[in-house]
């Protein structure tokens, strides 16, 4: 079952603990009982750093119940990215890049040391967020897979970044099913451990860190009313929107912006030369932003002392009339 990711080859010859590929004699050590197919190549591809962090996702009911099926057919799982478990099965290959006591096989998702059709029942739980190449790795996915098996995957969409060590890729409902297009879909759901509350109650608790103590207070304080009676663009006047930190802002950013230049000759004539300071948007601002008080019940405008040029301001006015205009023909 075991593929060589040199050559391809499944043939095997045992040297020791060791095993050797038969057809270019690559050799796959075991390391404190996993066999280890991470190379230096491998570790600078993939990203792959160490880390102290602990991923650690025991089997729920679905998981359990996949793999008895499983068993009872002599069928075999491969857990692909198991991260710690306490829970193990003769019959369930759990691999990974952090060598933890549970782990068989050491490597990544994107290049599985597997042959093709390989496993009955495959896992990826809150995996493939922190590959670098989700749509690679679900490829591999599926060429494992034998017909007819079964995929239990589990991704995050609304959750705040949090690298184990990396964190690249969420997922809407759309981009799930769309990492695994030929697979055909049994089921699909919001689980209970995906509740938007913890997605509420997480970003929240992100925010309130990410504040100074005397501002964290104002911000525990707030209530929802007050939280919704005050448009998005206006908050950005408050001290709980100055003050939080970049690093909090980073982690839970509704969005985030990029200037990315093609490699090249930077000189070339009739090339245009920007830097960061010179768009305005990138330009760091100073803040002092107000305290909430009771005023804040009510709908302030945008004047403040967050420093937006006159022209930003009235692209944000222009673009709330016209939000206004849509939303009356809409609801007319």
């Amino acid at each position: 079952m075991a593929r060589c990711l040199r050559c391809g080859a499944q043939d095997w010859n045992r040297k020791g603990d060791a095993i050797v590929c038969a057809d270019c004699g690559s050799t796959v050590d075991r390391v404190e009982g996993a066999l280890n197919f991470l190379d230096s190549e491998t570790y600078s591809k993939f990203r792959i750093v160490e880390t102290e962090n602990v991923s650690d996702h025991p089997y729920d009911g679905n998981a359990k119940e996949l793999i008895a099926k499983a068993s009872e057919i002599g069928g075999l799982v491969l857990d692909c990215g198991s991260g710690y478990k306490t829970d193990s099965y003769d019959h369930v290959i759990q691999l990974e890049i952090a060598n933890y006591p549970n782990v068989d096989v050491l490597a990544v998702n994107q290049d599985l040391p597997f042959g093709d059709e390989s496993f009955d029942v495959v896992f990826s739980a809150n995996v493939l967020e922190h590959v670098n190449d989700p749509f690679l790795s679900a490829q591999e996915i599926v060429r494992v897979l034998k017909p007819g098996g079964y995929l239990y995957v589990d991704i995050p969409f609304l959750q705040a970044e949090h690298g184990y060590p990396h964190h690249y890729f969420n997922a809407t409902r759309e981009g799930l099913l769309r990492l695994f297009p030929h697979l055909h879909k049994i089921a699909h759901q919001v689980p209970a451990s995906g509740h938007p509350i913890f997605t509420l109650r997480h970003v929240v608790d992100v925010y309130r860190a990410g504040l100074p103590p005397e501002v964290s207070d104002q911000f525990l304080n707030m209530d929802m009313k007050q939280l919704l009676s005050i448009s998005d663009l206006d908050w950005l006047d408050y001290a709980v929107c100055t003050e939080l930190d970049p690093e909090s802002q980073w982690l839970i950013a509704s969005t985030t912006q990029a200037i990315l230049q093609k490699s090249g000759d930077a000189a070339s004539p009739g090339g245009i030369h920007v830097g960061p300071t010179e768009l305005p948007g990138f330009q760091q601002r100073v803040h002092s932003g107000k305290a909430l008080g009771p005023e804040a019940d009510a709908i302030h405008g945008a004047a403040g002392s967050f420093e937006l040029s006159r022209k930003e301001r009235e692209l944000i006015l222009r673009k709330r009339s016209m939000l206004s205009g849509i939303r009356r023909f809409l609801h007319s």
